[in-house]
């Protein structure tokens, strides 16, 4: 039992400090949700909890872009070709 304990507490502090790192290394621009620093208090004080929300929801994944403008334009009124030929064809009227 003892080293069933010890290989758990053993993993539970690998996750830990590889979220740590994980989080201390992330650009700011791929943060999400909370600053930096509450990451990190999060990860040390709920070390199960706080490492899988932070893989989970705390960057942003190294293939998604870092904001949603990046990966190109939403709607019609986001695409500034789409209002330039609008905003012509009102004038034509």
């Amino acid at each position: 039992m003892a080293r069933l304990n010890t290989l758990l507490f053993l993993i539970v502090v690998a996750l830990s400090v590889v979220a740590v790192i994980d989080c201390l290394r992330t650009e700011r621009s791929r943060l999400q949700s909370f600053p930096r620093g509450a990451w990190v208090v999060l990860i040390l004080l709920c070390p199960v909890f706080g490492a899988f929300a932070w893989f989970r929801a705390g960057r942003i994944a190294p293939g998604r872009p870092a904001s949603p403008l990046a990966a190109g334009p939403i709607g019609p009124e986001d695409d500034p070709e789409f209002v330039r030929q609008l905003a012509e064809s009102l004038r034509r009227r």
